[in-house]
């Protein structure tokens, strides 16, 4: 009798080691889950900063494309307003040139006026010493009638011709008196045009030395937010790494005869291989750490294989997001979806509809971002699916 409460002392013992054992598996790995969960979170909120930053730095750069641009107008202003001066300058050499031509001309006229009018003057004062005769006298001292004639032709002619020659000087001098007001007041609009000129000039290369000095600012402001960017990718690493350690535990079983991935989606074609590449938004080359295939937005996204889905959400440059866990650390994930059709939790089967393709987080079309993971490290997605 005493043998058998022994015998059910010592099973009774047992079983509560197997609970107890049972409990406390449980326990951790429930403990285990909500860390994980933990983790998915933290890596939640940094891929959105991440996402924030890769905004921030898109608009600089787009900030910067436009300075730049307005830079090319303004250097090109600058050289059509030299070009402009350069004609206004030798516009400018050219006029007075012609005034200091015009003025000797005037003088030279002047002169000859004066001179015209000095033998008008000295042959009248000839012909009253040479006689104190008139021209009334000069006439009546003819010897014939056609000698009066003759000295009467000859006396208007030369009367005449002093009067001639002497209207003849002042009209070109008031002529040249005229061309040069002309040209004075041309020289006149040129300075003002000159001054306009060199004003306009003073503002561009103003404006121009202004929007250098805003663009230099902007692209310090791009080299810190990259700077800031990459610290955040850093750190976006080292917390896959823990997620995929934390995976490597046994949150998900492998599948018995290994995994055999399907194709995610129906159809399109790959427009960015896995590895390094340029990056269409950030304008410098990033490493690409899966493959896109552009697709029409509304393509059924298809697991990769059967497992366990992990996150199902907004996960910053990555959009909308599904993580799935198959197990022995290896994951797949789903990006910049335009719909999801799982939650965090939800066991999934190779082939089933997770998400439906679209262009959300940093894209820049519509397109499914597709990466494997092994342990959290990103490996070619070719190693495992054929595309």
């Amino acid at each position: 009798m005493k043998k058998h409460k022994f015998r059910y002392g010592g099973l009774l013992v047992f079983v509560l080691l197997a609970a107890l054992c049972l409990t406390t598996a449980n326990y951790f790995n429930v403990a285990k889950a909500g860390i994980l969960d933990d983790k998915f979170e933290e890596l939640e909120r940094i891929q959105r900063e991440i996402e924030q930053y890769q905004k921030e730095i898109d608009s600089k750069r787009r900030s910067e494309t436009s300075v730049l641009k307005e830079l090319e107008k303004l250097e090109m202003e600058l050289a059509l307003s030299e070009k402009e001066l350069e004609y206004i300058l030798a516009r400018i050499d050219y006029l007075n040139g012609r005034i200091s031509e015009t003025k000797r001309e005037i003088e030279d006229m002047e002169l000859k006026i004066a001179e015209q009018k000095e033998l008008f003057s000295e042959r009248l004062v000839s012909m009253y010493k040479a006689g104190q005769m008139s021209y009334l006298e000069v006439l009546l001292s003819s010897n014939s009638l056609s000698d009066f004639m003759a000295r009467l032709y000859y006396l208007r002619e030369i009367a005449q011709d002093d009067v001639r020659l002497i209207e003849e000087y002042q009209a070109m001098k008031v002529a040249l008196d005229e061309k040069k007001e002309s040209l004075e007041k041309d020289l006149e609009d040129m300075t003002w045009s000159k001054k306009q000129e060199e004003e306009k000039r003073a503002a561009v290369a103003s404006r121009s030395n202004d929007r250098e000095r805003y663009l230099a600012q902007l692209q310090q402001d791009r080299e810190k937010l990259e700077e800031a960017l990459d610290q955040m990718e850093r750190e976006s690493k080292a917390l896959e790494k823990v997620i995929a350690d934390l995976q490597a535990e046994g949150h998900q079983r492998e599948k018995p005869g290994g995994l055999s991935m399907i194709r995610p989606v129906s159809g399109g074609w790959v427009s960015s291989e896995y590895g390094n590449r340029w990056h269409p938004i950030l304008g410098k080359y990033k490493w690409h750490s899966g493959i896109d295939i552009a697709v029409n937005s509304g393509t059924p996204i298809k697991a990769a294989e059967d497992g366990t889905v992990i996150l199902s959400g907004s996960n910053g440059g990555y959009g909308l997001c599904v993580i799935i866990d198959h197990g022995g650390g290896i994951s797949t994930l789903y990006g910049h979806a335009s719909k999801l059709l799982v939650k965090k939790g939800d066991i999934v089967t190779r082939g089933q509809t997770v998400a439906l393709a679209g262009s959300t987080g940093v894209s820049t079309g519509p397109h499914l971002h597709f990466e494997v993971r092994i342990k959290g490290v990103t490996d070619n997605p070719r190693n495992w699916v054929k595309f």
